[in-house]
């Protein structure tokens, strides 16, 4: 059991990665090149680069300290289960989400752009959005909350739709919250960031691959 001093020694290690991590998402918009890298449509590419340099580093050096945001590794048939729910909910969403602007914007800025967002998107994005949403920031809520783990699991969804500001139709972050509260479900069931990571990785893949495709 942690004591008092621990809980707000790693509630602030949280709360600050979290803050870095915002810090670094506005740092990119005083980027000289800032206007260049968004009508070339390498905007997306070049954050989530730049968060994963910030944000996995500072997971290795938790881990060094502590094991209780473990990798773990993917069980083939508790993925089997989730990759169902996940494939229910996307359908579920075809019936009433609508076309986002930016990745329309996106896939005409040609193929290459399009390629280089999909390889972004699915190998980095989502190991840095894992480490963050349904490692540190719902830990920490758990941390001070270990019996309402639907209401962690809520709060830290609510903030992984409010920080994907890219998107502007609210049926857009409804699907967002829904898709973070299965991956925190994920992320409890399996004691692991390895089951969410994966199922973010299949998202993200089957969400932009088309788009990449018919560019």
């Amino acid at each position: 059991m942690d004591t008092q001093s621990d809980k707000v020694t790693l509630t602030l290690f949280y709360v600050g990665s979290f803050v870095v991590y915002y810090l670094v998402t506005m740092l990119v918009t005083l980027f000289p090149n800032y206007g260049m890298l968004r009508t070339n449509g390498l905007l997306m590419p070049v954050l989530c680069l730049v968060e994963f340099a910030v944000i996995y580093p500072l997971y290795r050096f938790y881990c060094q300290r502590r094991s209780d945001i473990p990798l773990g590794f993917v069980r083939p048939m508790q993925a089997l289960l989730f990759i169902g729910l996940l494939f229910a909910l996307m359908v579920a969403q075809t019936q009433f989400l609508q076309p986002e602007g930016w990745l329309i914007a996106q896939s005409q800025q040609g193929r290459s752009s399009m390629l280089i967002l999909l390889l972004t998107a699915v190998l980095l994005a989502p190991v840095f959005e894992e480490v963050l949403f349904r490692g540190f920031l719902l830990q920490g809520f758990l941390l001070w909350a270990p019996r309402s783990r639907l209401a962690c699991m809520l709060l830290t969804s609510l903030l992984f739709a409010a920080m994907h500001t890219q998107y502007v139709h609210w049926e857009t972050l409804v699907a967002l919250t829904l898709f973070s509260m299965l991956l925190c479900y994920a992320r409890l069931r399996s004691n692991s960031l390895a089951l969410p990571i994966f199922l973010h990785t299949l998202n993200n893949l089957i969400a932009i691959l088309p788009a990449w495709y018919f560019a």
